[in-house]
């Protein structure tokens, strides 16, 4: 399959709803996503249908910027986000933090990285990537945006790969992953010209982390008013 080219991963290809349930109560979740774009959505949704069913689950969530209603709108309003990080636009999450009942950290994207790195924002129990392919050593080649993605999946004990069809192939060397060390071990990010790559067109992935793939054929969307309140 040109999409997962990774043999090992076949088996672990699985609906949405068998996913979510990977995700346990408590647990801190990261995401790709940044304002608001390739963010994942049929596993969250499928999350909410399970808070949305009656079970008890809350999160803490780490993103790159702020993401859709899919994922940010539905959990918000399912209950489900205990603490979010570190950016948000949505409107019925933002309620929710203003009136207390959710707890928010606010910090300039550029240091929540650094701060994934070093564990102050908790150990990562879970990531949730959207992808356009997995390579053959269990790289993930990102959708539209990157973000905090890289550096989720390298602190996240275990990974949910969300393969969107909607986005196309050709998405895949435009990306140029690179990532820096902790401080004070920072070194010189060596870019020179504009036209040098310098990392890689995937976020390199221990294929053991991957639990489980996900195949999205279509653009997930929640009801009309919560596309029109992000």
């Amino acid at each position: 399959m040109e999409r997962i080219r990774c043999g090992d991963l076949m088996h672990k290809i699985m609906s949405a709803e068998s996913a979510a349930k990977l995700i346990k109560d408590g647990s801190v979740v990261g995401t790709s996503g940044f304002t608001p774009a390739g963010y994942p959505k049929a596993v969250p949704v499928a999350l909410a249908e399970r808070a949305k069913n009656g079970e008890n689950i809350q999160i803490d969530l780490i993103t790159g910027a702020s993401v859709g209603p899919e994922l940010d709108g539905v959990w918000a309003e399912g209950g489900i986000i205990r603490r979010r990080y570190p950016y948000q636009t949505n409107i019925s999450l933002r309620k929710l933090i203003n009136s207390g009942k959710i707890q928010y950290n606010d910090m300039h994207l550029s240091h929540s990285a650094q701060y994934i790195k070093y564990g102050f924002l908790g150990k990562i129990d879970v990531a949730i990537i959207e992808a356009v392919a997995i390579t053959e050593d269990g790289g993930i080649v990102p959708s539209t945006s990157v973000g905090n993605s890289n550096v989720i999946v390298e602190n996240a004990e275990k990974v949910i790969v969300e393969i969107n069809l909607s986005q196309p192939m050709e998405l895949e060397g435009i990306h140029d992953i690179y990532s820096v060390e902790k401080p004070p071990f920072t070194k010189v990010i060596p870019l020179n010209k504009t036209d040098e790559r310098i990392g890689t067109t995937f976020i390199p992935c221990d294929i053991n982390k991957i639990v489980a793939v996900v195949i999205r054929s279509e653009e997930r969307r929640v009801g009309k008013e919560c596309r029109q309140n992000n």
